[in-house]
């Protein structure tokens, strides 16, 4: 009968071998294994952190631009209040001096013109004249009507035009005791004005008629 102890031997050589190796690339895949896992949660772990961050930073951006909007709105709101008292202020001025120049005891009795306002349109050009007549030291009701004419030049000439005949039934007319404003509205042209003339003519004979001359470049815009 053979012996079969050599082979036998081998044999367990073979296999010892084959499960050392086994063992190795079991280790091998295992320790990758291991490192891939500590890799990702690193990686997740970094993730979460910015994450996290970005939370952060998105909160104080918010947040600060809350308190821009806020400080906007404040600045807006203080702006807005300051041009109103401003304009009060400028409106009381403007409301004492027409007293004083209607109760004044430094000028005569009668009509004049106190103001005259340049109101705009939207591209900057003179729409319309406000214009406001006042009664000095005066009392009784007066009733009128008034005339505007434009002075200036046009083709190296002198020019007038008669926005308004005093004399004409399109004349604004004014029924007052103290002041009154009229509006007057100035047509479209591309002639440089020099001066705006007004003239009054008061009904009865209580008042005379006169007229009034300002320069156009002392008008005031509204």
């Amino acid at each position: 009968m053979p012996d079969h102890t050599p082979f036998m031997h081998t044999l367990r050589w073979a296999f010892a071998l084959l499960c050392i190796a086994v063992a190795a690339l079991i280790g091998s895949q295992w320790g990758a294994y291991r490192e891939r896992s500590k890799v990702q949660e690193q990686l997740t772990e970094y993730q979460q952190q910015l994450a996290s961050i970005n939370d952060t930073h998105q909160a104080e951006l918010i947040e600060l631009r809350t308190q821009r909007d806020v400080a906007d709105a404040s600045n807006a709101a203080l702006q807005e209040s300051l041009k109103e008292m401003q304009a009060q202020s400028l409106e009381q001025k403007s409301q004492k001096r027409l007293y004083d120049r209607i109760e004044g005891t430094d000028i005569g009795t009668g009509l004049n013109i106190d103001t005259i306002i340049k109101v705009n349109n939207s591209d900057g050009e003179t729409a319309e004249l406000h214009i406001t007549i006042v009664q000095a030291r005066g009392r009784d009701r007066v009733k009128g009507q008034m005339g505007v004419a434009l002075l200036g030049e046009k083709n190296d000439g002198n020019w007038r035009e008669v926005i308004v005949d005093v004399n004409s039934d399109e004349a604004p007319r004014f029924d007052l005791r103290f002041f009154q404003t009229l509006v007057v509205p100035v047509p479209e042209n591309d002639i440089l004005i020099d001066i705006v003339e007004i003239d009054v003519v008061p009904d009865g004979k209580r008042h005379k008629p006169f007229s009034y001359e300002m320069d156009w470049a002392s008008i005031q815009e509204d």
